[in-house]
C-alpha cells in the first residue's frame, strides 16, 4: 500500500487518465464551497475543497508525467530528505543545515528540520532568483541591450 510519503511514479496509462481528468476538472466551477461531492464506487463522498485542490495538483503533475508525493509539513526530515526536496546534493543540504539556512536541531548525532521550514527556504530562494532575473531584465532594458 502506498503511504503518504512514498512518491508515485505514474505509468503511461496513469498519465493518459490524469490528462483526461485534468481536462474534465479544468472546466468545472466550484465557487466558494466548503466541500466537493465525489462519487467513489457508487457512493457519494464529501471532501474539503482544500483537499480537493491537493488532489487536482497531484493529478496535474501526473498528467505531465511527473512523480508525485505528498508529505506532512510538520514532520521532521533528514539532510538527505531535505536534499531531495530541494533538488540539491546531500552534502549541500547538510551545509544548509550547518549554516542555519532554516531552523534545525540535532537528535543525537542526526540533524533534523521541519519540512515546512525547508519548503519556506525553497520558496524564499525561488523568490530571490525571480527578483534577480527581473532586475537583470530591467537593467537590460535600461541599457537597451535588445535581448
Amino acid at each position: 500500500m502506498l503511504t503518504l510519503n512514498e512518491p508515485l511514479v505514474p505509468t503511461e496509462k496513469d498519465v493518459l487518465m490524469a490528462r483526461e481528468s485534468r481536462r474534465q476538472i479544468g472546466s468545472m466551477k466550484f465557487g466558494k464551497r466548503d466541500s466537493i461531492g465525489m462519487q467513489i464506487e457508487g457512493q457519494e463522498v464529501s471532501i474539503p475543497v482544500s483537499a480537493f485542490r491537493l488532489l487536482v495538483e497531484a493529478i496535474s503533475g501526473m498528467a505531465d508525467g511527473k512523480t508525485v508525493a505528498m508529505m506532512p509539513v510538520d514532520e521532521e526530515i533528514s539532510p538527505q530528505e531535505a536534499a531531495e526536496l530541494l533538488n540539491v546534493s546531500r552534502p549541500y543540504a547538510s551545509k544548509l543545515f550547518d549554516e542555519g539556512a532554516f531552523p534545525s536541531r540535532k537528535v543525537g548525532t542526526h540533524r533534523r528540520a521541519y519540512t515546512r521550514d525547508v519548503l519556506a527556504y525553497k520558496q524564499r530562494e525561488k523568490e530571490a532568483r525571480l527578483k534577480a532575473l527581473d532586475e537583470l531584465a530591467a537593467e537590460g532594458q535600461r541599457l537597451d541591450m535588445r535581448y
